[in-house]
């Protein structure tokens, strides 16, 4: 009997040794073919010649750190609520804060009252084996990326001299030189990680900042001036979330600073393409609504921005938090929603039709561009945005099948309407486009990285990425 029990079971081991041997080989070849299909679309459509972007604003130094490791070096605990605080004055507050974006793994950024407790966790972040120190800002990292990609790249800093020798050489910085940069702080977070009560559901981060520059876009002066010999391809306006909630500002004064931008894209001649960030302050994102967004005929955003957006055309709120894993049916109705809004009813304040929208998620990525338009190849560009989000968040260009995931279902809701049609996902031809009404969408899975090395920058590279194609 017992000879009998130890074969069933020996044979039961095979068996399930075998499903599983199948279904992680049909999961890995799943993943091989969605990369070679991606990376094709990518060798087919090439970067001609070399672009001429201009990129604003913000320039700083970024330490990547990781935070629970920070918070161990400092005995900093659990708080016992998590709690989000627009503004951070006391170590309370931003143990509160930063349990609470944790919780919820939504990327967020902060600014920090306290110049003595900002100094000391950079400070200690610097002791902790793993800190990384690289160039940081939305409009020097994107530029980093465009002008990897080969572009010709002029962006908006108001950097010091050191920060300009590490700059690619096809990448000119224009502003005012600065004795101390900018520094901020990327308090970096595995998936799935324990934090007392707290526990985070992907990996992101929190961005502490204290900034003495970014939020005043002084550079913004001798860039006008150098942007019209530049004669550049398309402008790209982001980092304009260092004006939000800047305890710096009297009342009024952001709005001031936004009006002399608008001033300036008023003269442009060519596409401008805003890119989002986290807008917290109400009054703010009225004024981003007023002299920023009727200028942008693109616009980028993730699965957090895309909502707030959404709910601030459409009902006059922001959202503090949205899904960190969104359906791609959610997201696309987000999206027509955000489109056919700036046509009718927001179209009447527009200086320049809305004509692109890119929205990078964790798990896809997908591109709404206008027929007629002058974007391109957005197939390819929702391809190459998948592909550059890989490779910034494991930090290689060379992407290993074996430290990525896909997150995408083997079909998708065009809508959650009920009855809407589905689209059948094809690994090996992982883009999927169609088109409506007087627009086409593109959507491309992601290989969601498995070993993260970082999450800060990751949407302005990827913005890069896709925007690079559509020039």
């Amino acid at each position: 009997m017992a000879n009998i029990l130890a074969a069933i079971i020996a044979i039961a081991a095979v068996v399930a040794a075998y499903f599983y041997y199948r279904h992680v080989t049909s999961h890995d070849d799943r993943i091989v073919a969605v990369l070679e299909g991606l990376k094709s679309l990518e060798r087919e459509n090439p970067v001609h010649g070399k672009p001429k972007v201009a990129t604003s604003f913000e320039a700083n130094v970024d330490y990547f750190v990781d935070s629970l490791e920070l918070f161990e070096a400092l005995n900093l605990e659990p708080p016992e609520q998590a709690k989000p605080h627009d503004i951070l004055r006391t170590e309370k507050e931003f143990l509160e804060t930063f349990a609470f974006f944790f919780n919820h793994s939504a990327a967020s950024s902060r600014y920090m009252t306290d110049k003595d407790l900002f100094r000391k966790l950079v400070l200690k972040s610097q002791e902790i084996e793993g800190t990384r120190k690289l160039i940081g800002g939305s409009g020097l990292q994107i530029g980093k990326r465009l002008a990897f990609e080969g572009c010709h790249v002029l962006s908006a800093a108001d950097s010091s001299s050191e920060l300009l020798e590490i700059l690619p050489e096809n990448l000119t910085a224009v502003g005012n030189i600065v004795e101390v940069d900018d520094v901020h702080l990327l308090l970096e977070y595995p998936a799935h990680f324990p934090w007392g009560k707290y526990e985070s559901q992907r990996a992101n981060r929190l961005v502490l900042h204290s900034d003495e520059h970014n939020p005043y876009l002084k550079s913004m002066e001798k860039f006008q001036e150098k942007v019209k010999d530049f004669s550049p391809a398309v402008m790209v306006v982001s980092g304009l979330h260092m004006l939000d909630n800047f305890p710096g500002f009297n009342p009024g004064d952001s709005g001031e600073i936004l009006k002399k931008l608008s001033s300036f894209l008023d003269t442009l001649k060519v596409p401008i393409h805003f890119e989002m960030a986290p807008f917290h302050q109400e009054t703010f994102f009225d004024e981003l609504l007023q002299y920023v967004v009727p200028y942008s005929s693109s616009m980028g955003m993730n699965e957090q921005e895309l909502p707030n957006l959404w709910s601030k055309l459409l009902y006059g709120n922001i959202t503090v938090v949205s899904s960190q894993k969104p359906r791609v049916a959610k997201v696309l109705d987000l999206m027509r929603d955000v489109y056919k809004t700036s046509k009718k009813d927001y179209g009447k304040r527009r200086k320049r039709p809305l004509t692109r929208l890119h929205v990078h998620t964790l798990a896809f990525q997908a591109i709404l561009t206008r027929k007629g338009s002058n974007w391109k190849h957005t197939k390819a560009a929702a391809a190459k945005a998948s592909l550059t989000a890989t490779r910034h968040v494991c930090g290689s260009e060379e992407i290993d099948p074996d430290k990525s995931k896909l997150f995408m279902d083997e079909s998708f809701s065009k809508s959650i309407v009920p009855g809407s049609p589905k689209v059948e996902f094809n690994a090996n031809l992982p883009v999927s486009c169609w088109v409506e009404d007087d627009y086409e969408i593109c959507v491309a899975p992601v290989l969601v990285c498995t070993q993260v090395l970082q999450t800060g920058g990751g949407g302005d590279h990827i913005t890069a990425g896709g925007l690079v194609l559509q020039i």
